[in-house]
């Protein structure tokens, strides 16, 4: 039975239209961020929805032929391997007559719909949706990459916007707001649920973190504009002004046992990146800062946390981290901007904050561990937000219905 209680919305094969042979393109398929996530998972759908998916991607430049290769292939799903979707003005002719050929091999496809993840290669996907005669769809995952969209804004082409906040930002480059349709993340509650006492504790024990600390988590790419040296330059503050609030007992009353925050980062560091960060890191109290290896499985870190802190200074499509962690019951401190102030509405919007004030974000950490730390039915509010408007299900309805709207 799905959160909503709506049987219906517990299958994505009720809600389907009629069965659509869909082109996905993207970049490459292993799992470097939020995109190649959604692509992952929408396929997963998508297939189980009884739809024809062939995944035209490109190998990364950073990895092997076959890496994120697995789950498409366990899907059973045709990946087609594709030539450079980038554009330059330079080469705009070569460029070009390489998309038509593209377009050709799409055009032998016979697909219903060419779905583009990726809106940076808008023009190689209206030249190849040209050529090969095949509806445009393009998901906004992402902040416009062009200042100028409208001459190539056109055609048979649709949007995918993951928020308002990416709908406005698209129409303000040219893409045209009737063209627009708002498809949502969603998160799968189940693979995100609250934990037990014994839960958090084993997931303490695996980071040797005792059970008395209060924990921040950040994870995601540990990059400046994530936000992440904007955590490491509040957190000073936080630590100074905990400190601060500890009980002060005369001798007579025994000893205090006084446990400062720990800040807890998992996440890939980028080599453009790594230094600051450490530097950052370097310059806080030793042992204030947990340092972990980047991983797929995120459960057993946000069941450790008391609540995470996602300040990214560019704004987030969506806030993919947001709904995660509310889903499993920990509120979140993020950017008022984008798609996660768009996430953090109403009630909880006083989670939000200008990352780049550093006393502000300080301050917002500390009152979010207050709350979390005296009201135990906030994980519970959490994760009915999310259940209740950010589920899989609905996701997965609105994408399935768009799509068959772009093929008619």
């Amino acid at each position: 039975m799905n959160p909503s209680g709506d049987p219906a919305a517990a299958d994505p094969t009720t809600v389907s239209r009629r069965r659509l042979r869909i082109g996905v393109v993207t970049n490459g398929l292993a799992i470097t961020g939020g995109v190649e996530r959604c692509v992952l998972e929408d396929t997963r759908d998508l297939v189980a929805a009884g739809h024809h998916v062939a995944v035209w991607h490109r190998d990364s430049p950073a990895g092997r032929a076959d890496d994120g290769r697995g789950p498409f292939d366990s899907l059973r799903v045709p990946l087609v391997r594709a030539d450079d979707y980038r554009f330059g003005i330079r080469t705009a002719l070569r460029d070009a007559l390489r998309f038509a050929r593209q377009g050709l091999r799409l055009r032998r496809a016979r697909l219903d719909v060419l779905w583009l993840n990726r809106p940076e290669f808008l023009p190689f996907g209206r030249v190849a949706s040209i050529v090969s005669g095949v509806p445009l769809a393009v998901h906004l995952h992402h902040a416009p990459n062009y200042r100028r969209l409208a001459p190539i804004a056109g055609g048979r082409t649709r949007y995918f916007a993951v928020s308002q906040a990416m709908a406005e930002a698209w129409t303000a480059v040219g893409v045209p707001a009737d063209r627009i349709t708002l498809v949502s993340n969603g998160v799968d509650t189940h693979a995100f649920p609250p934990p037990t006492a014994s839960d958090t504790q084993a997931a303490r024990g695996d980071l040797g973190i005792d059970d008395g600390t209060p924990v921040v988590l950040y994870y995601g790419r540990l990059t400046r504009a994530k936000g992440v040296v904007a955590v490491l330059e509040a957190w000073r503050t936080v630590l100074t002004t905990a400190a601060a609030r500890q009980p002060v007992t005369v001798p007579a009353a025994g000893p205090v046992t006084r446990s400062a925050p720990l800040l807890v980062l998992a996440g890939a560091l980028p080599t453009e990146d790594a230094d600051e960060v450490r530097r950052a890191v370097a310059a806080l109290p030793a042992d204030s800062v947990l340092v972990v290896p980047e991983r797929d499985d995120v459960v057993p870190l946000l069941h450790a946390a008391d609540m995470v802190v996602a300040p990214s200074l560019e704004p987030e499509g969506f806030g993919r981290v947001v709904v995660e962690a509310m889903s499993a019951g920990r509120p979140v401190v993020a950017a008022a901007s984008g798609g996660t102030g768009e996430i953090l509405s109403d009630e909880w919007a006083r989670f939000t904050v200008d990352p780049t004030d550093a006393e502000a974000l300080a301050a917002c950490v500390l009152s979010t561990l207050d709350e979390a730390a005296i009201g135990p039915e906030l994980g519970a509010r959490c994760r009915a937000w999310v259940r209740d408007r950010y589920d899989r299900a609905q996701h997965v309805d609105a994408l399935l219905g768009a799509l068959d709207d772009v093929a008619r």
